[in-house]
């Protein structure tokens, strides 16, 4: 039988709540194979085995599975009987499906340790049938097809190419979480670290138009789509900036306008996550990598909020943070032109806001009576309707 063979990474240090993280993985998986490519996804000692489909398609289960955390590697195999026979044809025909293959090599692990052959004594016995059959040469060092035996309480698995997964947690392992996001390089790359660490992860994003049905269609909507990929229920916030604008125009020096908002975002992220049942933050900042993210003014924004704050790029270069970027698919998006909040902020910023400082401007803004008046616009996009009045105070 053809079938998919999963190995989780770090879900096999876990003790007695394994379980737990097996059923998160397996449902995640679930969800994106059955019933097209794969009859069912069983978790069997320490690893999930999918019966496939007879019409499945190997690129669709490929492009699927490397949207989903938890997985350290997978292989396409077969399911066959332990016998020593039977096991021997199992790898004779791997081999002949390897016709570019001069060398190679038989790997066996015994997960059911009563299995009467050794480890070492069954790559010998197996490894002499594919030569003889194949006239293929072992070579222990230095091999262009490995064969893997996996010997089971019940069945083998026969398998010969492994592919790398994201690792990581599995989806919704690690609880919820809220993002501030403003659609540049950094925000999507640390809602997507979150997320490949087990958290369901949803977006908030204040932005500069007159209604919150101008945003659906713009680069953010465009990120929100590529993350869902990862996250499939993950909503994106929309919030509009003009009311604090408003007020900060009148109360709030130039130089002091983006530690102010950023301290007003996390204080509206933090009074929504609290509505939304959200038990975290999340942002974008790298220390130092521009004004705002100096030390004192990370200080002066993050001070007093009841929530924790996670800041998964904080110790990361840009360059690594481009590259990630690339390879989640969130880059080219970041890229296209937009015009968000905070590029209608002063181009020079105070580099180091005391919290005192911070927090008296806050004061003579009135953020606490703002908050409410300007969460009762937010809005939720799920990726294909927008529910707008989403709070209500």
């Amino acid at each position: 039988m053809d079938v998919l063979l999963i190995h989780y990474s770090e879900i096999g240090t876990k003790g007695a709540n394994r379980g737990f993280f097996e059923r998160r993985l397996k449902e995640d998986v679930r969800k994106r194979l059955v019933p097209r490519d794969a009859v069912s996804v069983n978790v069997d000692q320490v690893r999930l085995v999918a019966p496939l489909t007879e019409d499945h398609d190997k690129a669709r289960i490929l492009e699927a599975l490397q949207q989903v955390f938890g997985i350290a590697w997978h292989a396409f195999g077969k399911k066959v009987d332990r016998d020593e026979a039977t096991l021997k044809e199992a790898c004779v025909n791997a081999a002949r499906e390897a016709p570019g293959a001069t060398t190679f090599k038989v790997f066996v692990k015994r997960v059911d340790k009563r299995y009467p052959i050794s480890s070492d004594a069954l790559c010998r016995s197996l490894g002499a049938a594919v030569a003889s059959a194949t006239g293929l040469t072992v070579d222990l060092d230095d091999h262009d097809l490995a064969i893997h035996v996996e010997i089971l309480d019940d069945k083998a698995l026969v398998f010969t190419e492994k592919t790398q997964g994201l690792r990581g947690m599995p989806h919704g392992s690690s609880g919820r979480m809220l993002c501030l996001f403003s659609g540049g390089i950094d925000s999507p790359v640390a809602a997507w670290s979150m997320m490949k660490r087990g958290a369901s992860v949803d977006l908030l994003h204040f932005h500069p138009y007159a209604t919150n049905a101008e945003v659906i269609g713009t680069k953010i909507t465009d990120l929100h789509r590529t993350l869902r990929t990862f996250n499939p229920r993950s909503l994106l916030y929309l919030v509009p900036h003009h009311r604090y604008q408003a007020a900060a125009a009148l109360k709030i020096p130039p130089a002091y306008e983006t530690v102010v908002f950023r301290r007003f975002m996390l204080r509206a992220g933090e009074v929504l996550a609290g509505r939304q049942g959200l038990k975290a933050l999340v942002t974008g900042d790298a220390l130092g990598q521009v004004a705002s993210q100096t030390l004192e003014n990370l200080a002066a924004a993050l001070v007093g909020l009841d929530l924790p704050v996670f800041q998964p790029l904080i110790s990361m270069d840009k360059d690594d943070i481009v590259r990630l970027a690339q390879k989640i698919g969130t880059f080219d998006s970041s890229n296209k032109p937009y015009k968000d909040c905070c590029s209608l902020m002063s181009r020079r910023p105070k580099t180091r806001v005391s919290v005192e400082q911070c927090r008296a401007l806050e004061a003579e803004l009135g953020l606490t009576d703002l908050l409410p008046s300007t969460l009762a616009d937010a809005a939720a996009w799920n990726g294909e309707e927008l529910r707008e009045k989403v709070l209500t105070f």
